[in-house]
């Protein structure tokens, strides 16, 4: 707060004037990315918004955003959100800092390389297989199905799977519970106004501790029953040894496994369920896709090679990403001012780059609202900023599961699509809903089997 108050410059960004004793803070609890692109539109770049007593740097321009994940990144720590995700996943990849950020980072990011991704593509086929045995019974009574939480079940049975490399049928469901209970714990904690520790025994409170034990307990036993040579992540992870030979304990491979759980089935399924939803909108572009995937599988399940070709089908599940970013938001607070080219920003101010606001400008894009999967044709993305278009992070902080994500997440769409006929029951518009990750808040659809679809 000292900072905060620190001796004003005279160079600030601009940013919307209110009387309101709170700012922008009620409507920043209210729809933050409604909040941040109205801004940002309306000042045309980085802006300042204040909540309550503080001011929050919303910062939009390529040059701004590059000085804080790049070229100046040892100068920011994340942001007061990742205290909350703290309790939950312990000092794991997403949380963690210095030292023991660059040391796990060196040693899990080999364990995500693109190879290794493709061989855990049969295994996302049984996953689909297994959802669509699901969804084949909405399908036969021409039910309304809400899709959003069948395509995070075949994301948490991916990952607990490809992670956990073990049988973890009689678990699945009880991890994904516990998971959810911890997501909306960690939600809640972050929205209140004097957030409580989780030692202060209140109901909530008790209710998340008792989830949290049950995921230790389950994935201590994993870890201490894995098998060696088993080819799971987790084998890979516990191989892993750093510049000095020594390998991370189980606690730590604790938190990483738990970090993997949460990021890794949030946003695989919120990004396949956005697909199916833009797609649906846009019928033109759902027949193309649709005959493309046809031609390309043949009746059969998709292989590690039709999943990696460039073609519609990544272009519009990159674009589905694009309206609607998995990550909407990171934060980060910097340790020790810093200036830039028409504003400084004081020690342990708030910072805000959301890849919502930048991938949706129409400095940026043109007719940014409008769902076109062209826009990724190597043509186009040519000679775009990596700043206008950044879902999984950039720099330093460039998310090591990506290709599991966007594989993982073809592999989905593919099999959805290859079956299905699909409409949505629920009107054409579908709200955001920004907790962790950005997931769509449903997206209702019927399903009827199609006659030239595959078996899979």
């Amino acid at each position: 707060m000292t900072a905060l108050l620190a001796r004003d410059t005279g160079r600030r960004l601009p940013g919307p004037s209110s009387r309101h004793p709170l700012g922008a803070y009620l409507d920043y609890r209210r729809d933050p990315l409604t909040l941040f692109y109205e801004q940002a539109y309306a000042h045309g770049g980085s802006v300042r918004i204040r909540l309550a007593h503080e001011q929050l740097y919303l910062l939009v321009d390529p040059d701004h955003i590059r000085q804080v994940m790049m070229t100046n990144a040892d100068n920011y720590r994340k942001g007061i959100s990742y205290t909350s995700l703290h309790h939950l996943l312990g000092p794991g990849l997403l949380v963690s800092e210095g030292e023991l950020w660059q040391r796990q980072r060196a040693l899990i990011k080999p364990v995500f390389h693109r190879r290794h991704v493709l061989d855990e593509v049969p295994l996302m086929v049984e996953c689909g297989q297994r959802m669509a045995a699901r969804l084949d019974r909405h399908a036969d009574t021409g039910e309304i199905v809400d899709l959003v939480p069948e395509v995070l079940g075949f994301a948490a049975d991916v990952v607990c799977r490809a992670v956990l490399g073990a049988d973890v049928d009689d678990v699945l469901p009880q991890i994904e519970d516990d998971v959810r209970h911890g997501v909306d714990w960690v939600m809640r904690h972050m929205a209140a106004p004097v957030p409580l520790p989780p030692s202060v025994p209140t109901p909530a409170n008790r209710a998340f501790g008792q989830a949290l034990s049950r995921l230790h307990r389950v994935v201590d036993e994993v870890i201490a029953g894995h098998r060696t040579g088993s080819g799971s992540l987790l084998d890979r992870l516990s191989s892993a040894r750093d510049d000095d030979g020594h390998a991370m304990d189980d606690t730590q491979l604790r938190h990483e496994v738990l970090t993997f759980l949460l990021a890794g089935h949030e946003t695989t399924g919120g990004a396949i369920a956005w697909a199916v939803y833009e797609l649906c909108r846009n019928r033109t572009v759902l027949r193309d896709v649709v005959d493309e995937i046809d031609g390309r599988l043949a009746g059969g399940p998709p292989t590690a090679d039709d999943l990696t070709a460039p073609d519609l089908t990544g272009r519009a599940l990159d674009e589905a990403m694009r309206l609607h970013p998995p990550a909407w938001a990171f934060s980060r607070t910097p340790v020790a001012a810093d200036s830039f080219d028409r504003f400084d920003l004081p020690a342990g101010s708030i910072v805000v780059i959301s890849p919502f606001v930048n991938q949706r400008l129409p400095q940026f894009w043109s007719a940014p609202l409008v769902f076109d999967p062209d826009r990724f044709l190597p043509a186009a993305a040519r000679d775009r900023s990596p700043f206008h278009y950044f879902p999984f992070g950039w720099g330093p902080h460039l998310c090591v599961g990506r290709h599991l994500a966007l594989i993982e997440a073809r592999a989905g769409l593919a099999m959805l699509l290859s079956r299905y006929d699909i409409e949505l029951a629920g009107g054409l518009r579908v709200r955001e809903n920004p907790q962790i990750s950005n997931l769509p808040d449903p997206v209702l659809v019927r399903l009827r089997r199609r006659t030239t679809g595959g078996d899979l």
